[in-house]
């Protein structure tokens, strides 16, 4: 059985066994994987959202989930989980902004599909802005809201092996400023934990994930300073029904930011009082985890030296690890296992920010792009051939981003040589995910290979005078030998997009997402990604022609002058998606 990340059942005895070899033979592989027909999970235009209480079974609805059914807003940020008892069932999630219009932010959305990701049926996390069923009002995310944290996102998923799904994120405010920062914020918010079972004395396999069991918080932001819980991940050993959870905890101005780290021994009822398992490294983002038997659990986030913000001279950047033996319960020292120069969309701006977009937050170089600076490493284990594997997007000499991708036969002590995971002439790279299942470890990523107007110094799908255009495409390779070399990849996606429609920020930039996710059992895979191929972009032929202007935006022409009212709803301007497929392997 395989959870997102390892290989479980098969998983070293020790870290001394990954030294000693001793693994089964890998099994023969056929030619090479194959991707299935992309498949729109979020279905908001002319359907329906469900509540929690009619997945399972039940009739509560409101004002909310219809509107969800047809506003045809932003999604981004997808996690997938596929079910290790039936891998015909499959969970995802979501940043949703379809509840915008009715709860003020973006919400948690949950998805679950009972046909290995052929059909999916859509709905939110209880607890929501407005949700008075039982299962919301229940949640302590209800209370949280009523102080005003309406968003919750940054979602992650994982199985046991009982069919209970694990789904983790944060719920928060936007944060205002305190006076001392744009980097010190008052935030409120939290991090959560929900649980999803079976239906109550269900036999079979039919409803796991269905019903909706509780939603408990793991840690809370601490007011002012810029405190704020973000950036997480999960796991749930099914070997065990141990669930494992990290995440960052940003400080703003004073101090490094921190991995924490909490685990559930019943079955996610409650976790651990947080650790913290960063010490000595700063700039710590973006936890990945992998677990393997007999207590073996292992972390792996960007970090760097230096210092609060790295401000120390001669400050490194690179992937940071750490290992568990006891389930856990403690962990060694971390240290960079690597370092590497990250592949950040600050380099295209021309004034060190983020994203760029129209004006106030037009950058220096006329180009518009998304921000893509959380630079992994995503951590896979792959126990039927001994190894640890990590992939992380490095900017290449040239300035062109790549994957590069690192593999432990001795439990993280030692790493080999960074090598490039798919390499590509021409074209960006980014948000790479790594999992093991099957005897194989699998990545996948977004690529702007093809891209027509490519150059090392510009973003993806952007020309020379600052246009932008559908170029970037999913893709997805595997190895046969633990990491160690790789085969040729594979086009997953069967359009490309344009990541970089100005929808957020009073539609003036573009917002994408962290990462895609990539998630096997046994032989099935599944990859699930943000898409654009349905937001209905506008000419602005008066003003920056960036091919970025979406339709209903006033700069266009339109006469939409809120996300907030319905009036996009028609438009297709805001219709960014997540979408699936299957792979073959």
């Amino acid at each position: 059985m395989v959870h997102k990340k390892s290989l479980i059942g098969v998983v070293t005895a020790s870290v001394a066994a990954f030294a000693a070899g001793g693994f089964a033979a890998a099994p023969a592989f056929a030619a090479g994987p194959s991707a299935g027909p992309n498949v729109r999970v979020t279905v908001d235009q002319g359907s329906k959202y469900v509540s929690a209480d009619q997945l399972a079974g039940g009739s509560y609805t409101d004002g909310v989930l219809t509107r969800c059914g047809i506003d045809r807003r932003m999604q981004n940020e997808p996690t997938l989980a596929i079910d290790p008892r039936n891998h015909s069932i499959w969970a995802a999630g979501s940043n949703d902004y379809c509840a915008v219009p009715t709860v003020g932010d973006a919400w948690a959305g949950f998805y679950r599909s009972t046909n290995g990701g052929s059909s999916w049926v859509d709905s939110l996390l209880p607890g929501y802005n407005g949700d008075t069923s039982a299962q919301g009002t229940s949640s302590p995310l209800a209370a949280q809201v009523a102080g005003g944290a309406l968003a919750a996102g940054d979602p992650q998923m994982s199985w046991d092996g009982a069919g209970r799904l694990f789904y983790m994120g944060n719920n928060f405010n936007r944060g205002t400023e305190n006076g001392a920062s744009g980097l010190t914020k008052n935030n409120t918010g939290d991090i959560w934990v929900a649980t999803y079972s079976p239906a109550p004395g269900a036999t079979g396999t039919a409803t796991d994930g269905s019903h909706y069991m509780r939603t408990v918080l793991l840690a809370t932001n601490t007011f002012g300073l810029g405190s704020f819980n973000d950036k997480t991940d999960l796991v749930a050993d099914p070997a065990t029904g141990n669930v494992y959870a990290a995440w960052s905890d940003f400080h703003g101005v004073t101090g490094c930011n921190e991995i924490l780290f909490s685990r559930s021994t019943d079955h996610g009822a409650t976790f651990s009082t947080p650790i913290k398992i960063s010490g000595g490294i700063c700039g710590n983002q973006g936890p990945s985890i992998a677990i393997g038997r007999d207590g073996h659990v292992f972390v792996a986030w960007e970090g760097n030296t230096g210092g609060a913000l790295a401000r120390t001279p001669g400050a490194v950047n690179g992937a940071a690890f750490v290992a568990s033996g006891d389930f856990g319960k403690t962990f060694g020292k971390a240290s960079l296992a690597l370092t590497y120069t990250p592949f950040v969309s600050a380099q295209f701006s021309g004034n060190g920010a983020r994203e760029c977009g129209d004006s106030p937050f037009n950058c220096p170089t006329g180009q518009t792009f998304p921000r893509f600076d959380l630079a992994g490493p995503s951590l896979a284990a792959d126990n039927a051939h001994g190894t640890l594997v990590m992939a992380f997007q490095v900017e290449q000499p040239s300035g062109q981003g790549q994957i590069e991708s690192v593999f432990s036969t001795d439990g993280g002590a030692s790493w080999s040589a960074p090598k490039l995971l798919a390499a590509a002439a021409t074209g960006h790279q980014f948000f790479p995910w790594v999992t093991a299942a099957g005897g194989r470890v699998m990545a996948a990523w977004y690529d702007s290979q093809g891209d027509p107007n490519y150059s090392p110094t510009r973003a993806p799908c952007n020309s020379a005078t600052g246009a932008t255009s559908a170029c970037l495409n999913v893709r997805f390779a595997e190895s046969g030998d633990g990491g160690k070399t790789w085969g040729s990849s594979i086009q997953v996606t069967n359009t490309p997009t344009n990541p970089n429609y100005e929808q957020f920020g009073g539609r003036l930039v573009p917002f994408f997402g962290d990462y895609l996710t990539l998630a096997a059992q046994g032989g099935t895979v599944g990859v699930t990604w943000t898409d654009q191929r349905n937001t209905v972009g506008a000419p602005d032929p008066s003003g920056d022609k960036d091919g970025a202007d979406v339709a209903g935006d006033p700069e266009t022409g339109g006469t939409c002058t809120s996300s907030f009212t319905a009036c996009f709803d028609a438009t297709g301007g805001l219709d960014q998606n997540i979408y699936s497929a299957t792979v073959t392997p």
